[in-house]
């Protein structure tokens, strides 16, 4: 368990359920969530907050989550015990309680926020992916460490900044966040932390660039503030004038804009994925190339072959990740 928490990529969350009961309404969720003993898990200096998931006989989450937090209250006030903090969005302790048909659990969240927000991200620009999407769009990729990375649309840099953390870290790409967790350290507390790093690369295999310099601007904060400002080359420049100055192999990893997140006209959208298509072909065969699309019929105007796909859903909106593998152009001979 403690593993995965460490090195799991693609979760929000990870939790530990305390209960698992039967409510068919409120008070049933109140009595029995004020068995539990409250002052194990949170303590009086603390704060606390409590998300929801409930449907059937605890339709409303809101009303759910005022009876449960009288429960704490009212378990610990009959025990004498000082009264923590109640936050509703950042919290030493986060409470998960999900319901369905006439059962309920509760859950101890071994972060705060969640798992995947490492804190790096002080700005995001236009329509930033999400750090498991990005994660996801690595994974697909089939990218190993040590190998080059190119983000030609690299916005507030979270792909390669996600990719330079799994190398440093030695794939445990939360460990920073869950050495701060109250709730990890109560379930863990003999645990050590690995203080291991990988060190900076010689000669770096992670570039970002984007036609925006204030998105580069973002890139370069977030990325100091995750501790990877070495190991990432971000540069202004357009994506179309891009030319192949790493290598015959390598990632060309990105979320390129697609109507709806970015508001551009999909007949501009379809020259721009046509003209991308043309430059891979041409700077960068032998490549594999990863992008997160939620407007599919773009994907056709690259010209490539698609690999394998993954379809999600991103901010909302149904989205797939597709990897591609460029050729490589046999050189035409003459005789």
């Amino acid at each position: 368990m403690i593993d995965f928490a460490i090195r799991t990529r693609f979760s929000s969350r990870v939790t530990l359920q305390i209960l698992q009961d039967k409510a068919e309404n409120y008070e049933e969720l109140y009595l029995n969530a004020k068995k539990i003993p409250w002052e194990k898990w949170i303590e009086p200096h603390q704060t606390f907050r409590i998300d929801a998931q409930t449907k059937d006989s605890l339709k409303n989450s809101q009303f759910a989550i005022h009876k449960l937090k009288d429960a704490i209250l009212d378990s610990l006030r009959e025990k004498k015990v000082q009264l923590p903090g109640i936050e509703k969005k950042v919290s030493d302790v986060t409470i998960v309680l999900r319901s369905f048909l006439d059962k309920f659990s509760l859950e101890l969240s071994f972060t705060g926020e969640s798992i995947a927000r490492r804190g790096y991200r002080l700005e995001a620009g236009l329509a930033p992916v999400r750090e498991p999407i990005a994660q996801a769009m690595i994974a697909l990729s089939e990218w190993t460490p040590n190998n080059c990375i190119v983000d030609p649309m690299c916005g507030s840099g979270t792909i390669l900044i996600e990719a330079a953390l799994l190398e440093k870290l030695n794939g445990e790409i939360n460990r920073y966040i869950l050495q701060e967790s109250p709730i990890f350290q109560k379930l863990f507390p003999d645990y050590q932390f690995s203080k291991a790093v990988s060190p900076t690369p010689l000669k770096k295999h992670f570039f970002g660039f984007d036609i925006d310099a204030e998105a580069i601007r973002i890139s370069k904060e977030n990325a100091y503030e995750a501790g990877v400002e070495d190991w990432i080359d971000f540069k202004v420049g357009d994506v179309l004038d891009l030319k192949n100055q790493f290598g015959d192999s390598g990632h060309l990893i990105t979320n390129p804009p697609y109507g709806e997140r970015i508001g551009k006209p999909i007949e501009n959208l379809r020259e721009l994925y046509f003209q991308m298509g043309r430059m891979f072909k041409n700077e960068f065969g032998g490549w594999k190339v990863t992008v997160l699309c939620g407007e599919f019929a773009l994907l056709g105007k690259f010209g490539l072959k698609e690999k394998v796909h993954l379809p999600l859903k991103h901010a909302n909106l149904k989205a797939k990740i597709v990897d591609y593998q460029i050729r490589k152009q046999e050189p035409v001979t003459i005789s």
